[in-house]
């Protein structure tokens, strides 16, 4: 006689709640939906579920909740936050996938159920199936704009002073609620882009701003893309794709990565320049430790050092280096179709101190550079305080320092460098300025 063992399929709506309840707490800061998902392992359609709703609340958080507060006759208690969460989920299930409603309006009384909470199971049900009679537009179609384009209103007001024209604003937000394309990067060393589009077959296509640039329609899963196990692609946004691009530098050369994790331009940077001398700096050990797995996915290493990019004298060896790349930490705000959770976890205090941040990183890194070199300075924000006032402040404290950014006919005029903004079907939002070093300056010590 065989014994047999029912192992229990996890729910995906019940995991999807449950990652939720850590990432959008009802008080105080979340988790990152990325670091919160590892604790996730699903597979197949069931993993693609619970991230599909993961990151579909996150995105339309706002319009959401908008609707789903004008239903209940008195707010729900800060306990029964699991119960929001689930009816939000129910909502976008709703609203924004193509499962069929009678499935989803059915499940999240059971939901319900599972989280404890057997006395919502009705409001569940009259909640979803009031929804599924109306679209999301006629759900929201009386609220504010920050609303329908679910943006906290500190972030849409500095995105309309940044960008005065209504339509930058508004067409960011709606390329932000947008699922962000499938985007790849080319290892030059192990094949042509051609080649490479060739393999991929239906479905993908060349990018028009990086030259090893790949999209990829539909999505899939890494260890299906030929050669992807062996180092000759690599997830990376055609925008991310640009600094690494465009730093200059001497085959043999002596580079610094800064603020390099979780490593996909470091591996840009070796597969571009594979004989030079190429160093890796990263705050945190942990890390760190990414950058060297991406690296031996690459099949190649870096110098690795842990050390502040604000702070030199903790890991400088008094060598100059002829390029160097800073990726600032940033607020984020050009990729918040990839890092939704980000839109609600990011504080209109936290600028400042960003800003700070970035500026003191490029005071302290140009002194390391070598006369004639260049310093690539990039953030994924679209908040010019961060980006274009920020390099122009550093012109002003740097004599020495001239923008040689080659930014294309059609850019967005600003004060200096190259501003992105997210593309529906194209880059993140993304800023970088490549910065040259007169020849006739000097190194500091």
């Amino acid at each position: 006689m065989r014994l047999v063992i029912n192992v229990a399929t996890p729910d995906p709506r019940l995991s999807a709640v449950r990652a939720l309840n850590r990432v959008l707490p009802g008080k105080g800061d979340g988790e990152s939906l990325r670091e919160v998902l590892r604790d996730f392992p699903l597979q197949g359609s069931d993993g693609g579920q619970m991230r599909d709703i993961c990151f579909g609340v996150c995105r339309h958080l706002r319009p959401l909740n908008h609707w789903l507060n004008q239903q209940l006759s008195k707010p729900l208690k800060a306990s029964a936050q699991p119960v929001r969460l689930a009816l939000l989920a129910g909502l976008y299930e709703l609203w924004f996938s193509d499962r069929p409603a009678h499935a989803i309006v059915n499940a999240y009384p059971q939901l319900c159920r599972k989280l404890k909470a057997p006395w919502a199971a009705g409001l569940s049900n009259a909640v979803l199936r009031k929804a599924s009679q109306i679209t999301i537009e006629q759900a929201v179609a009386d609220a504010p704009a920050n609303i329908q384009l679910s943006l906290p209103d500190w972030l849409f007001k500095r995105w309309q002073k940044d960008w005065p024209d209504d339509a930058d604003a508004d067409a960011m937000a709606r390329a932000n609620l947008q699922t962000p394309p499938f985007t790849l990067r080319v290892n030059r060393q192990q094949q042509q882009r051609a080649d490479a589009l060739s393999a991929l077959g239906e479905g993908a296509r060349a990018g028009s701003v990086a030259p090893y640039s790949i999209y990829l329609q539909p999505a899939r899963p890494v260890f299906q893309l030929p050669g992807f196990e062996q180092g000759a692609l690599s997830v990376q946004d055609e925008a991310a794709q640009l600094p690494a691009e465009l730093l200059q530098a001497p085959a043999n050369g002596r580079i610094l990565d800064a603020c390099a994790a979780p490593g996909g331009k470091t591996g840009q940077l070796r597969e571009k320049f594979p004989a030079a001398d190429l160093t890796a700096l990263e705050l945190e050990g942990k890390r760190l430790a990414r950058i060297r797995e991406n690296l031996a996915r690459l099949g190649t290493d870096v110098t690795l050092l842990q050390g502040d990019a604000s702070d030199p004298h903790s890991w400088w060896d008094g060598t100059p280096f002829d390029a160097i790349l800073l990726d600032a930490p940033c607020s984020a705000t050009g990729i918040l179709r990839r890092q939704p959770d980000v839109k609600w976890h990011r504080k209109a205090s936290d600028i400042a101190a960003l800003v700070d941040l970035q500026a003191r990183m490029l005071d302290a890194l140009w002194p390391l550079l070598n006369p004639g070199g260049m310093l690539v300075y990039a953030t994924c924000s679209v908040l010019r305080d961060e980006n274009d006032h920020q390099v122009r402040d550093f012109l002003q404290r740097q004599p020495q320092a001239r923008d040689v950014t080659p930014r294309p006919e059609g850019a967005t005029m600003v004060d200096a460098g190259w501003q992105l903004f997210p593309e529906q079907h194209g880059p993140d939002g993304f800023y970088l300025a490549c910065l040259r070093k007169e020849s006739g300056a000097r190194l500091s010590s």
